[in-house]
């Protein structure tokens, strides 16, 4: 499969995961047996693939929606102090 197609389909999971508004820590493996199962079937890949494209598709997904806070600067706040 070439790079380009591949990418497509991690932001189209990542883009369904989005629309469903599922948490990015979200752990149930009901839930996160959709997202496999639709990459299996609707872009017709093996298990194997299904699985690795779902995990890429999750990570992307997560850093999407990652606080883009610097610890550094807001040590405080996790009650990590620098000295």
């Amino acid at each position: 499969m070439d790079e380009s197609k591949y990418k497509s389909q991690i932001e189209r999971l990542s883009s369904l995961m989005t629309h469903d508004k599922l948490s990015p820590d979200e752990q149930d493996i009901n839930i996160l047996k959709k997202y496999y199962d639709f990459a299996k079937t609707n872009f017709k890949l093996s298990d194997e693939a299904a699985l690795q494209l779902f995990y890429e598709a999750l990570l992307f997904f997560k850093l999407q929606n990652v606080d883009a806070s610097d610890p550094l600067q807001d040590a405080d706040k996790f009650g990590g102090g620098f000295s």
